[in-house]
């Protein structure tokens, strides 16, 4: 009997053991990717220093004159928006998208938006 219960012990330790392999294990991590908010798809006379807006969770937002973001001005970013503190080029087309980052993966928005800035 004693046999019995010691392999019962080390049974349930051994289980208690492997299915928690860390201490994230037992927090929900969201992958889902930020929606984009604002400026909108296709919004024009977008002020310099404009402010950008998604839902959802990002740590990071990308801005290119390049749909490929070959060579994006890169933000990092908390919370729901962040402001310009170095405006953008006048009358220009920009695209953005924006990012959250989970153990090392970026999960990116579904799609990036374009707008065009104004002269101010």
């Amino acid at each position: 009997m004693k046999t019995l219960l010691g392999f019962f012990f080390i049974f349930v330790l051994f289980t208690v053991y492997l299915g928690c392999d860390s201490a994230t294990d037992s927090k929900s991590i969201s992958v889902a990717p930020p929606g984009l908010v604002k400026p909108y798809d296709n919004d024009s006379n977008v002020s310099l220093n404009t402010t950008f807006e998604w839902s959802g969770t990002a740590d990071v937002i990308w801005i290119d004159v390049n749909p490929s973001f070959s060579a994006p001005q890169i933000f990092n970013v908390t919370g729901n928006s962040y402001t310009l503190t170095s405006p953008l080029s006048p009358n220009s087309l920009y695209y953005w998208k924006a990012g959250h980052t989970v153990s090392g993966s970026t999960y990116w928005s579904a799609n990036y938006f374009l707008f065009r800035t104004g002269s101010n």
